[in-house]
């Protein structure tokens, strides 16, 4: 894993708070980090059961975490309390990494199974 900031993507953030901020204070003097965020393969997160019967999923979402948290957050309610989901949910399961899995919307995955 690298969570090294690159020089540009500095450069790029130094001049987006300049821009929005002309008077923000001194932005060369601030410090800068870098942290993980969980994505799957295909980009597409996952979502629901896993083998294990008290272990359900809620990752994967890389940088549309925030983006998807409400939907995601109602799916995964729908699913524990046994409501019908208003979403197609079976592709965002962890099984479609398993050998054999054929997705139901293939189009709509997307980059493992295209």
């Amino acid at each position: 894993f690298n969570t090294e900031l690159l020089q540009p993507r500095r450069e790029t953030l130094e001049m987006v708070v300049r821009d929005l901020y002309p008077r923000g204070g001194h932005v060369e003097q601030a410090t800068f980090w870098t942290g993980l965020r969980p994505m799957t393969p295909d980009g597409t997160p996952v979502v629901g059961r896993t083998r294990f019967k008290n272990l359900w999923l809620n990752t994967g979402h890389g940088t549309l975490g925030w983006t998807m948290a409400c939907g995601s957050g109602q799916l995964l309610s729908d699913l524990l309390s046994g409501r019908t989901p208003a979403i197609p949910y079976e592709d965002l399961s962890v099984a479609r990494y398993s050998r054999g899995f054929t997705p139901s919307r293939p189009g709509h995955l997307h980059g493992a199974h295209s």
